[in-house]
């Protein structure tokens, strides 16, 4: 299908379909092209840091602050996360957001993505966040 041309090959059709990035029916809208090019793009320069940390640590963490709606961690989660190790930590003050999030990693099997309310700023400090 043309849509999924622009696709990496690892990629979860049924995850772009959840993040509404794909339709039902596979295809993608203009607006939903520009958003994964962006979030590839991130990927890009993302990756050579990812597989020096799991080298250094295989169980390393990340932490996305000020997640949003969590389609970077997603895609990050689901091209590299998912089959190499390590474990994700999305904050976001939406906790509607993060309720949705946390749903979907539940549904997909991303267990090692966390989900946490909270602020940039006050996220250091808050117990129910881990410490490393």
């Amino acid at each position: 299908m043309e849509d999924l041309k622009d696709l990496k090959p690892q990629q979860s059709i049924e995850l772009l379909k959840a993040l509404h990035i794909l339709t039902r029916d596979g295809r993608m809208n203009q607006d939903s092209r520009r958003k994964l090019k962006q979030v590839y793009h991130l990927y890009q320069l993302i990756e050579p840091y990812l597989e020096k940390a799991l080298a250094t640590n295989p169980q390393f963490t990340l932490v996305d602050h000020g997640a949003g709606k969590s389609y970077l961690g997603f895609i990050l989660y689901d091209l590299f996360l998912k089959d190499k190790g390590g474990t994700l930590y999305a904050i976001e003050h939406r906790p509607e957001l993060i309720e949705k999030a946390k749903e979907l990693a539940e549904t997909l099997k991303f267990d090692r993505m966390h989900f946490f309310v909270s602020d940039i700023k006050n996220s250091l400090d808050d117990s129910s966040l881990p410490k490393k």
